[in-house]
């Protein structure tokens, strides 16, 4: 049976793979800028957050910049959250030092996460220039449908030749100069989670970029519904073409 040019022309497009290889957006890791990176002492949950452009957006892999003095290795968790309305009331700045705060100025993690990776081995480099090495770590296959605005949290733990407050941790990057196509970083407070599960509020130490970011690329794809509705959308453009 021959289909009608418009049936066989959506029939391909459905045989069609999703375009799951396409990024929706994009928040860049690294910008070459100034940098620092934030101390951490190990089993924190370390809280960071950005404003994502579009909707219908499939999270799909995540890429956390870490530097080291020396080779360790080490459990990290990275875990994703909704944004929610913090009602408390805090003593000092809702950003950091001499930043105008972003629009999740008054907001916090959510208690519970979208996703998380649970702890994860890696292994960290020793010394590259300025005795710090560079490392990326890859978390894919998140597979999360996430909303416009999101925490994502780092916790570091099992860190061999470590001390709490040593040369190692999360890269910190100024939001300023990231440039992220379909994405906003904001400068309000990072967070970090007590014994008690509560978020606490953290100002950073002035030596850091002044409108600093974790250092994270996020990468993003259509939900399949959002896809689907795309390509019948592009069928009934074809379809009044052909009758017009």
């Amino acid at each position: 049976m021959k289909l009608p040019p418009i049936l066989g022309a959506l029939a391909l497009a459905l045989a069609a793979p999703l375009p799951a290889q396409t990024p929706v957006y994009t928040l860049p890791g690294e910008t070459g800028g100034p940098f620092t990176y934030l101390t951490v002492s190990q089993g924190t949950e370390y809280a960071d957050s950005a404003h994502l452009a579009g909707t219908d957006r499939v999270l799909d892999q995540a890429v956390v910049t870490v530097y080291s003095n020396v080779a360790r290795q080490g459990s990290v968790t990275l875990s994703f959250y909704t944004a929610v309305p913090d009602e408390n009331e805090y003593e000092g700045p809702v950003g950091q030092p001499g930043v105008t705060p972003g629009n999740l100025a008054g907001f916090r993690p959510s208690d519970t996460p979208l996703w998380s990776s649970g702890p994860l081995l890696f292994s960290f480099q020793d010394d590259g220039s300025n005795n710090l090495n560079l490392n990326e770590l890859v978390f894919s296959g998140i597979n999360t449908l996430v909303p416009d605005d999101i925490f994502w949290t780092l916790t570091f733990t099992d860190i061999s030749n470590f001390s709490d407050g040593g040369a190692f941790g999360p890269k910190l990057e100024d939001a300023a100069l990231l440039g992220p196509v379909g994405a906003e970083t904001d400068p309000s407070r990072f967070y970090l989670r007590d014994p008690g599960g509560e978020w606490i509020p953290v100002w950073l130490a002035t030596n850091a970029p002044p409108t600093s970011t974790l250092s994270i690329q996020l990468t993003a794809v259509p939900e399949p519904s959002a896809a689907l509705l795309g390509i019948l959308g592009v069928a009934g453009l074809i379809r009044r073409r052909r009758t017009a």
